[in-house]
C-alpha cells in the first residue's frame, strides 16, 4: 500500500514552477512575510510565565507578572512568577487565545486565595507589530476567606534601547505614563493605570535599576533581594507593629538610570489593573475603551471560528466539553514561545563503530568529551507544558503543530519553519532546544548538551504532511469555484479583496503560488534532514545474517544506554539490556518510511528531478519490505526489535508501543494479515488495551510498570492519536480487517476523550500521561503540548 496514489491528481495539477509569474509570486511572498512578521511581532511569547509579553526580538522589552501572599511574613518566600507545579494551583491556563491577538487566562493560585484573570489584546498598526493591552484582574477564590497580596508587574528592556524614567520628576501615581525606545521597537509609550476595585487609589510602591543584558529573566531575584534589604533595614528600627505590606514593600527609588521597573501595588479585594503599550509608529493608541471593545469583538470572533475549525457543536458536544477544547487548544496557542540564546553542542569525535560496544550514552561514545556554547540562535515554537518542559522539543513539536495547523495554518508554518533554521549543515536538528541561560536554568545540568549523533522522531513531518491534505482540500474547492489562486496577473498579490477568506492565517492555503514557494524553500531542508537519518541512524543486516529483501533499509537509534533511548522519544521503553551496534529498532525504521512518503509528496508539488523522485521511491518500498522481512516475529505474531546475543540475529519482543508503529505510521497493507495481530495485539486488554486508551506496554510484558514506569505501561495521547488516526485513515473502510478496525477506532476514540475530559473537570488540568487502571491524570501538568491532540479526535467524529 502507498498512501501517496490516492493524491497524484492533486500533485499532477499542482507544481511550483519558478518561470510562472516569478515576480508577481515574488511581490506576494514579500507582502505575506512582512503581514505575518507584524501580525506576530508582539505576544505571550514567554510561555515559562504565568503571564508575560515580548516580541520576536533577541535581547528587547519584555514585561511579566509576580505576585505574593502578604497575610503573613512567610509570603516572599513564594513569590508567582514562572509557572511551578509546585505553588500547587487549583488550575490555571488559557480558557481562549487565537496565538495572534487575544487571549483570556484564568489562574486559580489555592494558597494565596486569590484568582486572577489576565486578558491581552493587540490593536494593529505602524510599523513594529502594533500596540497591545494587558488587563490583569484578581478576587478572592474562596468568598468569606482573606485575600491579601502584592500584585507586581515589571517592564525592561534586555538589549539596546532605555526608558524614560528619571527619579527626581518620577511620581507613581496611577495612571503611570512614561516613554522609551529599544531596536527594532522605535519609540513606544507604557501606561499602568489601577482601573476597578476598593485599592485602585492606594499608592504604587516601585523600584528600577539597570540589569546587565541577557539578565531581565532573573527579575524575581532582584525584587526579592531589594525587598530583604529594605526589611532588614526595618527591623533594625526596633518596632513591633510593622504589617507584612510594610515589611515588604519596595523601596521607591531607582539605582541610577533603570532598564527595568517593577511596580507593586497592594488588594484585600477585587482589583484591576491595565498595563498599554503604545508604538509611536501606531495610529491607533490603545486606550481602556479600546481594551474593553477589543477584547469583547476577539472573544466573539474566536468563538465563531473555534465552530467554524472544529464543528464540536455540529458534532453534537455540550457546552462543557467544547469549553474543555477552547481552553486546551488554547493553552497549546497560548504557549507558544520565542527563544532566543546559545545551546551547548558536543561535535568532539567518538569512537568507532565496535571500539566501545556498550555505547552507553553520549558520553562514553567519546574519548575526549568537549561540549561548547554554540552561537546565539532563536527559535518559535510551542512547549509541550508550561510548568515543565518549557522549551522546544523536536519529537513533541509535530504534534503540536498538527493541531495549530488545523486552526492557523500559517501560524504553523512559521513555526514549522523556524524550526528547520536550526538545521545545521549536516541536516541535524536539536532534539532538545535549550537555548540560553533562562532556558538552562529549567534543565539538569545532564541533559543540557546536545550531540549531532543524536535523533528524534521526526514529527514535523506529520504537520507537512497534513499542511498538504489542507492544501488539496482548498485548492479544490477554490477550483471547483473557479477563484484564480495562482498568483498570477489576474490577482494582486495579497489583496483581500480577490481570494475569499484570505487573511494572515491562510495566506500559504487560499494562494497556490505562496503555497508552492513555500514548500520550494522548505523541501532542501526536509530532504537534507532525511539522508542524515538514513545515514546516521543506519544499521547492519547482511554483515550479521539477517535475511531481507533489501539490505540497506535498516536503522537504530543512537545514544542508546541499557535503561533508557531517550531519542527515540520512548524513553525507558525496554529494549535489549545490552546496547550494541547490531541492535535495529522497528520504530525508527517506520519513522524513516514515513519521512520517506511525506518527502516524495512535496517533491511531486516542487518538481524534483526524475531521478530522484524514483530513488525516494526505491528507498519506500525497500523499507516497507524490511519491515516485515526484518521485524516481523511470527513466534510473536508481532513486530520486534532486533539484536546481536553470541554473534546471532534475534528478536526482542517487548510487545507496546513499538510494535504499533508499522500500523501507526501507515506502512502496513490493509490486506495483510500481519494487520490481523496487530490489531489483536491492540485490543486485547491482557495486553495493550484499557478503558482509557492503549497502555504503552503490554501488561503481559515482565517489565510492565517496573522501574520508573515512564513509557512501561502509562497512557500516552501522542501515540494514542496516531493510532487513532492511522485506523481512521488507512484501515476503517479498506481490506478484509475494516470492521474489526472500525470497532477499535470508535471505541478507543470514544474511551480517550471520555476520560481526558473527566479528568480535566474533576482535577482542573489535562496532563502528561494518565493511569491505565484508574484513567487518573499524572506526572506533569498543565500537558497541553501534545494532550491536547483530544481536540483532534473530537473533530474526526465516529466512523459508521
Amino acid at each position: 500500500m502507498d498512501p501517496l496514489d490516492a493524491t497524484n491528481s492533486f500533485q499532477d495539477n499542482f507544481h511550483y514552477s519558478a518561470d510562472v509569474g516569478e515576480g508577481r509570486v515574488g511581490d506576494a511572498s514579500l507582502a505575506a512575510a512582512a503581514a505575518q512578521n507584524q501580525s506576530l511581532y508582539w505576544g505571550i511569547y514567554r510561555p515559562n510565565l504565568y503571564f508575560g509579553t515580548r516580541p520576536r526580538l533577541p535581547d528587547t522589552v519584555m514585561t511579566g507578572l509576580m505576585w505574593f501572599g502578604t497575610e503573613d511574613f512567610t509570603g516572599l518566600d513564594n513569590i508567582r512568577h514562572g509557572c511551578e507545579e509546585r505553588d500547587k494551583f487549583e488550575k490555571y491556563g488559557w480558557l481562549k487565545a487565537d496565538g495572534r491577538t487575544f487571549g483570556i487566562q484564568q489562574l486559580k493560585d489555592t494558597n494565596n486565595n486569590v484568582e486572577f484573570t489576565t486578558e491581552f489584546i493587540k490593536v494593529p498598526g505602524g510599523s513594529h507589530g502594533g500596540s497591545w493591552g494587558a488587563r490583569i484582574s484578581g478576587k478572592p477564590l474562596r468568598e468569606g476567606e482573606p485575600m491579601s497580596i502584592a500584585a507586581q508587574y515589571y517592564i525592561g528592556i534586555d538589549g539596546e534601547g532605555h526608558l524614560d524614567l528619571n527619579g527626581d520628576t518620577f511620581v507613581a501615581q496611577s495612571p503611570i505614563v512614561f516613554g522609551g525606545d529599544a531596536k527594532d521597537l522605535g519609540d513606544f509609550e507604557f501606561a499602568l493605570e489601577q482601573t476597578k476595585g476598593a485599592n485602585k487609589a492606594d499608592p504604587i510602591r516601585f523600584f528600577g535599576a539597570r540589569m546587565p543584558q541577557g539578565t531581565l529573566w532573573r527579575i524575581k531575584e532582584l525584587t526579592r533581594e531589594v525587598i530583604i534589604h529594605g526589611a532588614q533595614a526595618l527591623h533594625q528600627t526596633g518596632r513591633t507593629d510593622i504589617t507584612p505590606q510594610e515589611f515588604f514593600a519596595l523601596p521607591n527609588q531607582f539605582n541610577g538610570h533603570p532598564s527595568v521597573i517593577v511596580f507593586q501595588m497592594y488588594y484585600d479585594s477585587e482589583f484591576e489593573f491595565e498595563v498599554r503599550f503604545n508604538s509611536k509608529s501606531s495610529p491607533n493608541p490603545v486606550t481602556t475603551d479600546i481594551i474593553s471593545s477589543e477584547l469583547t469583538k476577539a472573544e466573539n470572533a474566536f468563538d465563531e471560528r473555534f465552530e467554524n475549525v472544529f464543528h464540536l457543536k455540529h458534532h453534537g458536544y455540550n457546552e462543557s466539553m467544547v469549553n474543555f477544547a477552547k481552553a486546551t487548544m488554547s493553552n497549546l496557542v497560548g504557549g507558544i514561545g520565542y527563544f532566543y540564546g546559545s545551546s551547548i553542542v558536543d561535535h568532539s569525535p567518538t569512537y568507532e563503530e565496535g571500539q566501545n560496544p556498550d555505547l552507553e550514552g553520549p558520553v562514553a561514545r567519546r574519548p575526549n568529551p568537549d561540549p561548547q556554547h554554540m552561537e546565539p540562535a532563536s527559535l518559535f515554537s510551542a512547549v509541550p507544558s508550561r510548568s515543565f518542559f518549557p522549551r522546544g522539543f523536536y519529537w513533541d513539536e509535530g504534534f503540536h503543530q498538527t493541531l495549530i495547523g488545523q486552526w492557523d495554518n500559517d501560524l504553523s508554518l512559521e513555526i514549522i519553519e523556524s524550526w528547520f533554521n536550526r538545521q545545521d549543515e549536516n541536516g541535524w536538528i536539536q532534539r532538545e532546544q535549550i537555548l540560553g541561560d533562562e532556558a538552562r536554568s529549567r534543565v539538569p545540568a545532564e541533559f543540557q548538551v546536545q550531540y549531532p549523533e543524536h535523533a528524534n522522531p521526526p514529527t514535523l513531518f506529520q504537520a507537512i504532511n497534513l499542511y498538504l491534505d489542507r492544501l488539496q482540500a482548498t485548492i479544490t474547492v477554490n477550483d471547483a469555484h473557479n477563484v484564480n489562486v495562482q498568483g498570477d496577473s489576474k490577482q494582486t498579490p495579497m489583496g483581500a479583496g480577490n481570494v475569499p477568506g484570505y487573511n494572515v492565517t491562510n495566506a500559504r492555503l487560499v494562494n497556490k503560488g505562496l503555497a508552492a514557494e513555500y514548500l520550494a524553500k522548505l523541501y532542501p531542508k526536509l530532504k537534507h534532514n532525511y539522508y542524515w537519518m538514513r545515514n546516521t541512524m543506519r544499521g547492519g543486516i547482511r554483515e550479521y545474517g539477517r535475511n531481507a529483501r533489501f539490505r540497506a533499509e535498516g536503522y537504530r537509534w543512537g545514544g542508546r544506554t541499557p535503561t533508557h533511548t531517550l531519542t527515540s522519544g520512548l524513553d525507558d521503553y525496554p529494549r535489549t539490556p545490552r546496547p550494541n551496534i547490531g541492535e535495529l529498532h522497528v520504530d525508527l525504521l517506520s519513522w524513516i518510511g514515513f519521512m520517506n512518503r511525506n518527502l516524495r509528496s512535496i517533491a511531486a508539488i516542487v518538481g524534483e528531478e526524475e531521478d530522484e523522485v524514483e530513488e525516494l521511491e526505491d528507498h519506500y518500498h525497500a523499507i516497507v519490505a524490511n519491515v516485515d522481512d526484518l521485524h516481523w516475529s511470527e513466534e510473536h505474531k508481532a513486530y520486534c526489535d532486533l539484536t546481536l546475543e553470541d554473534d546471532v540475529s534475534l528478536h526482542v519482543c517487548h510487545k507496546g508501543y513499538i510494535s504499533l508503529f508499522p500500523l501507526l505510521l501507515g506502512l502496513i497493507n490493509p490486506e495483510s494479515e500481519k494487520l490481523e495481530h496487530v490489531l489483536d495485539l491492540m485490543y486485547d486488554p491482557e495486553e495493550m488495551w484499557s478503558p482509557f486508551g492503549l497502555r504503552s506496554l503490554s501488561k503481559s510484558d515482565e517489565f510492565f510498570g517496573t522501574g520508573e514506569n515512564y513509557w512501561k505501561g502509562p497512557i500516552w495521547i501522542n501515540v494514542n492519536y496516531l493510532a487513532v488516526h492511522a485506523l481512521k485513515t488507512y484501515y476503517v473502510d479498506k481490506g478484509p480487517y475494516k470492521n474489526k478496525a472500525k470497532q477499535i477506532y470508535n471505541e478507543l476514540r470514544d474511551n480517550l476523550i471520555k476520560n481526558i475530559y473527566s479528568e480535566y473537570e474533576r482535577t482542573g488540568f489535562v496532563w502528561e500521561q494518565y493511569n491505565d487502571e484508574t484513567g487518573s491524570g499524572q506526572r506533569s501538568h498543565p500537558f497541553t503540548g501534545w494532550t491536547s491532540m483530544v481536540v483532534l479526535m473530537m473533530q474526526m467524529g465516529r466512523a459508521e
